[in-house]
């Protein structure tokens, strides 16, 4: 009765233990906050963009970013593209899905802030349209993703954490996980430095 209950985990467990084990990932994971605060300091704005999941993943990272991971500091200018429903909507019914976010980062987006692209497949046309726009503003890019994803798009992001695995729900949860440690070192290094 228990057995996929119990596949499932062991399954979970196995994938973080993968990422556990592959320093480059980790120190992708640390650069990538690095980004971040590098942002922050030239008082650029963080944007973070994704479907369905990861269009929650977006808004659970903004929510952490702009109001507290584990203290409580200066809240950080954060938005998730996935938020606005207006903005989607028209983007999607005057243009075409396919640039719903590319539209919000070619009006929000400046050469000091940083986007977070979230897809697990890799290959949302809407997410890497926003990493080309995102790279005509000079505008720095992570994409997390998964090792699904052929090279050309690894390659336009300054940075690619690449999740591996095949298996999407894992994926996902892999995401969640880097993402709370991009927050972690964020708020690690202002608390260091005492930046309110």
């Amino acid at each position: 009765m228990l057995d996929d209950i119990k596949h499932y985990i062991e399954h979970s467990i196995d994938v973080k233990t993968a990422i556990l084990k592959n320093e480059r990932l980790l120190v992708k994971i640390y650069q990538a906050s690095q980004l971040v605060i590098s942002s922050i300091r030239r008082r650029g704005k963080i944007l973070i963009a994704g479907n369905g999941g990861s269009a929650a993943d977006a808004m659970h990272m903004a929510a952490e970013f702009t109001v507290k991971f584990y203290t409580t500091q200066t809240p950080l200018s954060a938005i998730a593209l996935s938020a606005d429903s207006c903005v989607i909507t028209a983007a999607a019914n005057d243009f075409n899905f396919e640039y719903i976010f590319s539209r919000q980062i070619e009006a929000l987006g400046r050469e000091n802030d940083v986007f977070i692209a979230i897809s697990t497949s890799g290959n949302s046309k809407n997410i890497l349209n926003a990493i080309d726009a995102a790279k005509k503003k000079r505008m720095q890019v992570i994409f997390i993703t998964s090792e699904m994803l052929g090279a050309t798009y690894l390659q336009k992001a300054d940075i690619a954490l690449c999740v591996p695995s095949n298996d999407t729900p894992l994926i996902q949860e892999a995401h969640s996980m880097i993402e709370h440690l991009i927050c972690l070192e964020v708020e690690k290094e202002r608390v260091s430095r005492s930046e309110v």
